[in-house]
């Protein structure tokens, strides 16, 4: 038995290595989590062949019970260490990849839709209808700074919180602003490689004329494809092949750099520096984000509950301000809105609404005239912010799950019919 013993300590460790690996370079998974089980079941599987030899099978299901065991224990130790995923996030193959928070999330003063002369039937018929959007986990509507419609799905409440991806961007975004209007950046139009001295003899000559400006702006010319890549790989080892400021191209490394220049100038982490002079003053917390490389990731990998999402969006909406206090100044809200990209063929028509332009991570949209500014995520993660209406729209879908996009995108859009008629 003394060789099972030995062959189930080393699968373990072989196991819990390559756990390390796989959690640790490939992270933006759907389910980020199905690592060690996929683990596990090899070390079950394997413990079951054995047992078809009758000889010591009461020690050879211990042996097993045991690697399996120590390996769930050391990878959830080394998860929780390196920050990879919230531990207690859903089991692989549930129907959203979520989890419940321990705290409470803003509490909205909440008014009836009917208060603001919307009308009942319409809105009984379109909760019906989107009883079809499959991947809606999601949706509130906040208008007046009021909470009116909130909504989830597939057992889905207000204490989930969701990986908003690429909303994160226009969450650091923020910082930046943040960072500027204390003083410990000078301005957008610094230049990224003034952060970055230690890696000044190991870039091309384009990286030198890379300002925060061009990384806000998805402008940095970067001829990587969009993928999470870490700030020194994106400085080093990605290559600039347009001239910064020239071309727009979606490239979320470029989030990544402005984390690192958070961290670097703030002398704290993005996450702390994020709680104590964003987060906090607006009453929302952040669930879990996502370490890589020493630095929390600038574009994506963040939870929030729906509820805190739809606060930043009013903190957009009204301008920076919480009450009679300016978080954000209101100048950097006016440029983060500001189109800087005037045609891409990145650019997306869905349905009655277009993608018209950029700004600082925020995306601009045209909705049959009407100006609407969202941050963005990957799989259908919206926070829309409609200055016209005074209004505030929260979509969570479940983004790996299969896309129905002329289906979702109506829905979308009858919503916004409906926001807009009302009026």
């Amino acid at each position: 038995m003394k060789k099972h013993f030995i062959t189930f300590s080393l699968a373990s460790i072989l196991l819990i290595y390559a756990c390390f690996i796989a959690k640790s370079e490939y992270f933006n998974h759907p389910y980020p989590n199905i690592v060690e089980y996929i683990a596990s079941a090899l070390l079950l599987i394997y413990t079951i062949i054995l047992c078809f030899w009758k000889k010591n099978r009461k020690r050879k299901i211990l042996y097993g019970v045991s690697s399996i065991v120590v390996l769930l224990l050391s990878v959830n130790v080394l998860n929780y260490y390196n920050q990879w995923h919230p531990i207690n996030l859903k089991l692989p193959f549930s129907s959203s990849q979520s989890f419940k928070v321990n705290y409470e999330p803003f509490e909205w003063s909440e008014a009836k839709p009917e208060d603001y002369n919307y009308n009942t039937d319409t809105l009984n018929k379109y909760y019906s209808k989107i009883e079809d959007w499959k991947r809606l986990r999601g949706l509130l509507v906040v208008q007046d700074d009021k909470l009116l419609i909130e909504k989830y799905f597939k057992g889905t409440d207000k204490l989930d919180a969701f990986n908003v991806h690429s909303v994160t961007k226009s969450i650091t975004s923020s910082l930046v602003g943040i960072g500027i209007d204390k003083g410990i950046i000078q301005s957008e139009d610094e230049m990224v490689m003034k952060y970055f001295p230690e890696y000044r003899n190991q870039v091309d000559s384009l990286k030198n004329e890379l300002t925060l400006k061009h990384l806000l702006t998805m402008k940095g010319g970067f001829a990587h494809w969009d993928a999470y890549s870490t700030p020194k790989e994106c400085i080093v080892d990605i290559k600039i092949n347009k001239t910064p400021g020239t071309n727009f191209r979606y490239f979320t490394g470029s989030q990544a750099i402005l984390s690192a220049i958070i961290t670097k100038s703030s002398k704290e982490t993005t996450k702390d520096f994020a709680r104590e002079y964003f987060l906090e003053p607006i009453g929302i917390k952040n669930g879990f984000w996502r370490l890589q490389d020493k630095y929390y990731c600038g574009g994506g990998e963040s939870y929030y509950t729906a509820r805190d999402l739809a606060r930043i969006g009013q903190v957009y909406l009204n301008k920076g301000k919480v009450g009679s206090k300016q978080i954000i100044s209101e100048k950097w809200i006016e440029k983060s809105f500001t189109n800087y990209v005037e045609a891409s063929k990145s650019f997306r028509t869905l349905g009655d609404y277009t993608e018209v332009g950029y700004g600082y991570c925020w995306w601009l949209l045209d909705y049959q005239g009407h100006k609407i500014y969202t941050a963005r995520g990957k799989g259908g993660q919206y926070v829309m912010v409609i200055p016209e209406i005074k209004t505030v729209v929260v979509i969570i879908q479940e983004w790996n799950l299969k896309k129905e996009f002329d289906k979702e995108n109506k829905f979308l859009c009858d919503l916004l019919f409906i926001l807009f008629d009302n009026q």
